[in-house]
């Protein structure tokens, strides 16, 4: 039991409880583009396979995550670990939501803060910050906030990197998870809300066109654009 807290070691926090928390919250939002497998996993939160298989079977024996027979298997929430996912969620883009409006914390540095509050922060002060807030329906980045039994569907929206010169579309979020990207992109006046069209591209850059100006985009960065209608 005394190394538990190492087969769970996610980033610099070797808190159990905190790895726990951001192996479900992991698996929940990979689980909107199909069935999450370990090596996507430990991918997405920088880990070794090694790390995700014995964090596996410690989610499992806590009840978070369906038990899997083979080690080819997706990993799945279970209800348990669903709602804990879900609350974690709400607390992270609540949290961006209050320091970006509130103390005016560039873009580009919210999610890296809201990680290190979320797991301190209870849901009663989550819903309260909420409440300050007048409930706000999507974080800066543009990604849905969820609310009890109001929890809107995982988003599998296309990436202004698929588009094709000539068409045009309106930016609905922002991967998050790029402190480098998120700046760019917000420096350029890129942000959740604005219509894009696509002028041309190549394998390395796209040019859209954004008001009266055509900006070249990298295409790495275009990827982390989700687009609608």
């Amino acid at each position: 039991m005394a190394n538990k807290p190492d087969l769970l070691v996610v980033g610099s926090d070797r808190s159990p409880a905190r790895a726990r928390e951001d192996y479900v919250k992991a698996i929940y939002q990979l689980s909107a583009d199909g069935p999450v497998r370990a090596a996507a996993l430990a991918r997405y939160l920088k880990v070794s396979r090694v790390s995700v298989s014995k964090a596996k079977r410690l989610l499992e024996a806590d009840g978070l995550i369906e038990h899997g027979h083979l080690p080819s298997q997706p990993l799945r929430l279970s209800g348990r670990g669903k709602r804990l996912a879900i609350a974690m969620v709400r607390r992270h883009r609540l949290l961006e939501t209050f320091l970006h409006q509130a103390l005016h914390v560039p873009l580009q540095r919210l999610h890296a803060e809201a990680e290190r509050i979320e797991h301190v922060i209870s849901d009663d002060l989550a819903l309260r910050i909420a409440a300050l807030l007048h409930h706000p329906q999507r974080d800066p980045h543009g990604h849905p906030i969820p609310y009890g039994k109001n929890t809107p569907t995982l988003e599998t929206l296309p990436t202004l990197a698929t588009l094709n010169a000539g068409c045009s579309a309106r930016v609905v979020s922002l991967d998050d998870r790029d402190d480098e990207a998120v700046a760019a992109l917000a420096s350029v006046g890129i942000l959740p809300g604005v219509r894009l069209s696509v002028e041309g591209s190549d394998r390395k850059k796209m040019f859209v066109r954004h008001g009266g100006s055509v900006l070249s985009l990298r295409r790495r960065y275009a990827a982390m654009v989700r687009i609608g209608t």
